[in-house]
């Protein structure tokens, strides 16, 4: 009886530390993409609304965020549209922006 209480507390244990894992690691995502955002949106003297953007992008799972954030960084960074457009294109195709209602975004980066 001891080892299959030892399994599952193992297992449970293992399950918990992913999951707070993959959390913390989803918010500091989180916090350098809306960090960068935000120092965009000085630059171009615009304002964000930061809490609702965190809000938005908490629905999004860590893949999608880092999608937005590769994308964002690259049109920061002055990318060439060829390197921009299948990005673009994926963000899309996942239907990233409608998960999270991101629109407020779309001034600041074009």
């Amino acid at each position: 009886m001891k080892k299959p209480i030892i399994a599952l507390f193992s297992i449970s244990l293992t399950a918990g530390t992913v999951c707070l894992t993959y959390s913390y690691v989803k918010s500091l995502a989180i916090k350098k993409l809306l960090k960068s955002w935000v120092e965009q949106a000085r630059k171009k003297e615009k304002t964000l609304d930061e809490k609702y953007l965190a809000e938005e992008l908490d629905r999004l799972n860590l893949m999608e965020i880092n999608r937005i954030a590769r994308y964002s960084s690259l049109v920061f960074h002055g990318a060439p549209k060829s390197q921009t457009d299948p990005l673009l294109e994926v963000i899309r195709k996942k239907k990233i922006i409608e998960k999270a209602n991101l629109r407020g975004l779309e001034a600041l980066v074009s």
